[in-house]
């Protein structure tokens, strides 16, 4: 032998057993870290690419700029591309067609077209003045193919133009609808005709950095340079935001409790991992005292404990590993093929370097950290204690075990748990770990759920809207589609925005007036969070509003609109409709306000077996000039992502639980173990089984009660924290005491208990009193 270092690949086959605890608990941490990890890896690599091909690839946009500042931008050597883009009638108000199809109009040039918006979808992006691109829904609506000519009608005349392609940098506005199609050509072709119109436009450039970091940092450059405004550059959020380089508060808020969270996950690897290291230790007193008394010193031995740790690196890190490659394949191949829509694109069979790296990086850390206690409680072994045959003691009490307060068996077995004070403190912190992430991740997953708009109970399957929310459904449509074989449900809201209003609160001289036809309202109870529904029906003068960040109204206020006193008396968390400013009233009191008394928005609730001739009736019903869109497969994917959502968050939860279960089991059957003399001897002297099994009862109840007053007076308030952050802050949802949360709690922490004695109470209550007697 070398060094006392030899001793370890000796020592890991000899203690095998007793080791499976702490490499289980090395291999589940480092398998959550890199299922997680490698998850989001897949995750954001999809969103990003969804999110390039919805929002663009430019980094920042830059307004009120002129074409010199854009030319001097687009030299500097962090910069990839510059484009430019100009708009007009994108609110089709103004008399600018093709055919009977009102035309918004765009300038642009292929850089934008091309590089920064992906909206090429057929054909080819215009080369000269006289082409142009069109909207794809304009092959319905124009009836035009790639070569065709148009005639784009303006009042100060008629232009022809041959129709290069079908794109768009907006898809979302044009699809699914053919009351307004978009017309991009050249710069030069726009100007002219803006000119000819006698209209002066604003173009705005967008600017594509090499990379989101090196935006992030060249907008303080940008602004400095050339004195430009806040409101005059903007980010785009979804592309900086997914690369942690956002200056928004929203994204900065959820990238911090994100953090936080992942800060208490590794707290949780790390407690579990000493604790079972701790135990381990402790049933190796004598062996390290046998040490000391060989000339081992306390360095020497705190270097022994650590490398032991990292010996089992070498089995558990390469495990935990695989497990988690194979799982975040499980995972995101269940996304792909079981859910499909956004997740259609995301990798399966992938390695994630930031997975495997993360998962390596803190299975190690992890295990080094947690051996920083047992190595110096190992270090301090006394080789007096290992040659007297006192090292298998646990602890040294100066004073007799105070028995006033109950039966000996469970005062002892309070004591037992108290005594070896680190191993109780990691046993309630690993036991309260769990308790407080289960109620923080509660909350994530109801701040997912009101994410998602189409989990609401009146989430429509089929919107019929006007452009631009323009009022033209009549309620009339509402029975004619209500009558339409499969239709279950149908409603109806009208929308105004800016409405002038006087206000009982400072600061308020307009509001955004929407109605609610009957259902909705009715359907608006599950959303409530102050005050009274009832009173909204009819023609009344009470309305309500959304409540959240965004909306400066609150219930109480008073509302004058058209010289008509309205009182807000409830308020709910989200509405159909954007929340700032929204005063929310029933369609009845809405017509009487403005008198018109359309929709600007239908939904109509499908049964599930409808018939594809009745989803055409509804179609041909409502007319040309409406949007159209059929909703049904994006809120079944909707309800499967967040379905997936809730299962991969428990199964995360539930194996945090059953590494906290493991553990309890592992430490109380150690502490057994390591009593064996001490439960003899009480044998010996007339204890029965009965009261042995009360008494490492109450050591496992003990850690159970102190982990529960630890997990949730630090979970609730961490729930609190974390929903007034997400929920009360973006939706308005107020915080009410986590009651059921509690019960789960409580039940988990007595069902481990029961199952922690078990194991233990079951060897103990076997063992015969002359082999205890053997044993003193």
């Amino acid at each position: 032998m070398r060094s006392y270092l030899s001793l370890i690949p000796i020592s890991a086959k000899v203690k095998k057993r007793q080791s499976r605890m702490t490499i289980l608990c090395i291999i589940i941490s480092v398998l959550l870290v890199t299922t997680v990890f490698s998850t989001a890896d897949m995750f954001i690599r999809t969103k990003s690419s969804e999110l390039q091909q919805k929002h663009g690839n430019w980094h920042i946009r830059l307004e009120n700029i002129s074409q010199r500042i854009g030319q001097e931008i687009s030299e500097r050597s962090d910069t990839v591309g510059v484009g430019w883009e100009e708009v007009f009638n994108s609110d089709a108000d103004q008399p600018y067609y093709i055919g009977e199809k009102k035309a918004a109009l765009y300038g642009t040039d292929n850089i934008y077209l091309s590089r920064l918006s992906n909206a090429l979808e057929e054909g080819s992006l215009p080369q000269n003045d006289r082409e142009i691109m069109l909207s794809s829904n304009a092959k319905t609506a124009l009836d035009v193919s790639p070569g065709d000519k148009i005639t784009l009608q303006t009042p100060a005349g008629d232009t022809v133009f041959i129709v290069s392609g079908f794109g768009s940098d907006n898809k979302d506005d044009y699809r699914g609808q053919t009351y307004l199609v978009a017309v991009y050509m050249t710069r030069d072709a726009f100007a002219a005709l803006m000119e000819e119109n006698k209209i002066e436009t604003d173009p705005v450039c967008y600017v594509q950095f090499q990379d989101a970091s090196k935006a992030s940092d060249a907008v303080k450059e940008l602004k400095q340079q050339y004195h430009l405004s806040a409101e005059s550059i903007s980010e785009n959020t979804a592309v900086m935001g997914l690369a942690g380089q956002s200056s928004s508060d929203s994204v900065k808020n959820i990238y911090g409790l994100a953090i936080i969270l992942f800060i208490l996950v590794l707290m949780a690897g790390i407690l579990m991992i000493s604790g079972s290291m701790n135990s381990n230790v402790a049933q190796r007193i004598r062996f390290f005292g046998m040490l000391r008394c060989i000339g081992a010193s306390r360095k020497q031995i705190i270097r022994y404990v650590r490398l032991e740790a990292l010996n089992w690196c070498k089995t558990a890190v390469p495990v935990g590993l695989f497990a988690g490659i194979m799982i975040s394949w499980g995972i995101c191949g269940m996304l792909r093929y079981g859910i499909g829509g956004e997740f259609s694109s995301m990798p399966v069979f992938t390695f994630s370097p930031i997975g495997v790296f993360s998962g390596s990086a803190v299975g190690v850390i992890t295990v080094l950290l947690a051996a920083q206690s047992p190595a110096r409680r190992a270090s301090r072994v006394s080789p007096v204690s290992a040659v007297s045959g006192n090292a298998d003691d646990i602890s040294f009490t100066g004073h007799t075990v105070n028995l006033g307060l109950g039966k000996v068996e469970k005062v002892l077995g309070i004591h037992h748990a108290f005594a070896p004070r680190k191993n109780w403190i990691l046993m309630t912190f690993s036991f309260s770990l769990s308790i407080i992430l289960f109620f923080s991740f509660s909350v994530g997953l109801d701040f997912a759920q009101a994410l998602i708009p189409s989990l609401r109970s009146w989430q429509p399957d089929i919107t019929l809207t006007g452009y631009a929310n323009e009022q033209i459904l009549s309620p009339a449509l509402e029975n004619s589609i209500l009558s339409i074989p499969g239709v279950e449900h149908v409603f109806g809201s009208a929308y105004m925005e800016k409405v002038s209003a006087e206000s009982s609160r400072q600061g308020i001289d307009y509001v955004n007036l929407i109605s609610y036809s009957k259902y909705l309202l009715d359907s608006a109870q599950e959303c409530l969070i102050q005050g009274d529904l009832s009173e909204i029906h009819g023609n009344s003068d009470q309305v309500m509003t959304v409540l959240n960040k965004d909306n400066p109204l609150k219930v109480g206020d008073i509302i004058e609109i058209a010289g008509q006193k309205l009182e807000i008396t409830c308020a709910v968390s989200d509405g159909v409709y954007p929340s700032e400013h929204s005063v929310i009233c029933s369609q009845e009191t809405f017509a009487r306000l403005t008198g018109k008394g359309n929709y600007s928005m239908m939904g109509v609730q499908l049964q599930k077996n409808i018939a594809d001739e009745s989803v055409k009736k509804i179609e041909n019903l409502a007319g040309s000039d409406v949007i159209f869109e059929d909703m049904r497969e994006r809120n079944k994917q909707d309800h499967a992502t967040y379905t997936a959502s809730v299962f991969i968050v428990y199964s995360f939860l539930a194996i945090l639980a059953m590494i906290t279960l493991f553990h309890m089991i592992n430490s109380i059957s150690m502490s057994v173990t390591a009593r064996t003399k001490q439960y003899g001897a009480m044998r010996a002297v007339g204890m029965d089984r009965k009261q042995l099994t009360w008494m490492i009862a109450a050591e496992a109840f003990t850690y159970t009660v102190s982990g529960l007053i630890v997990g949730c007076s630090t979970g609730i308030p961490l729930n609190w924290f974390l929903h007034t952050r997400l929920l009360t802050r973006y939706f308005g949802t107020p915080w009410t005491f986590p009651v059921t949360l509690l019960g789960i709690a409580v039940v988990f922490g007595i069902a481990s208990a029961i199952a922690a004695v078990y194991v233990p109470a079951k060897r103990v209550r076997s063992m015969k009193i002359t082999e205890a007697i053997n044993e003193l």
